[in-house]
């Protein structure tokens, strides 16, 4: 009962405030507060490889450690930097469960045209099924299945994650990058396509390489990473 009415509130409530101020908007986020998001938490249009701004300002230059190890996929695509106030909203969705956000982020990528007009197919970055039985949802394939009809591409989820990893916060880099070996399996024929892969937030990017290297083993000819955010 507690969850309906939760949802009526929801209904009646939020969707004429803003979700990050919470003052009378037409839209899921007030201009005001959508113009400080894009200030303080917009990437520049040239990112470095693993989605980090590109160390040359701009001139496609690799950073060092694509450089002493480039990631198996081709690139990153993001428009935002994990920061306040995104990462509330983020935080709020992923875990405490607020799947209403998920209208700032339909609103925020409404504009964003899709970033690799070659890609075939959506593929989320799966989470392990007892994650997803913890938080209730994948939000990974969540975000997937919004960005699919804004960007007109289906959504195959090709990975399965075979392996629960311990959560990776305040891991080192090579922590998260042992912890994530031969995590994924294939659970759906990706031979000869392109696959951009999806996914909430990057930090290491170990998930991605990950997923990625699997998904060329398995024939795919090309993979792309596209990330909600990226911490820098």
């Amino acid at each position: 009962m507690k969850h309906f009415q939760s949802l009526h509130l929801i209904k009646n409530h939020t969707i004429s405030i803003c979700l990050l101020c919470g003052r009378r908007a037409r839209a899921p986020l007030c201009p005001p507060c959508q113009d400080f998001l894009e200030q303080r938490c917009r990437l520049p249009a040239t990112l470095c490889r693993c989605g980090l701004p590109d160390p040359a300002g701009g001139c496609g230059a690799l950073c060092g450690r694509c450089l002493k190890q480039p990631p198996p996929f081709t690139t990153t695509h993001c428009d935002w930097r994990y920061d306040f106030p995104l990462d509330r909203l983020i935080t709020a969705y992923k875990h405490q469960g607020q799947l209403y956000q998920e209208r700032a982020f339909v609103h925020l990528l409404a504009q964003r045209p899709l970033p690799w007009a070659q890609a075939d197919v959506l593929c989320p970055i799966s989470a392990h099924w007892r994650r997803r039985l913890w938080r209730g949802f994948d939000q990974a394939e969540r975000l997937a299945h919004l960005l699919a009809p804004l960007w007109r591409r289906p959504v195959l989820p090709a990975l399965r994650r075979q392996r629960a990893t311990a959560h990776q916060q305040g891991s080192s880099r090579r922590q998260r990058l042992r912890n994530l070996h031969g995590a994924f399996t294939i659970q759906a024929p990706v031979r000869g396509r392109r696959l951009l892969l999806v996914d909430d937030v990057m930090t290491s990017g170990g998930s991605a390489r990950e997923a990625a290297a699997t998904l060329l083993a398995a024939g795919a000819a090309e993979v792309r990473v596209w990330v909600l955010s990226r911490t820098c």
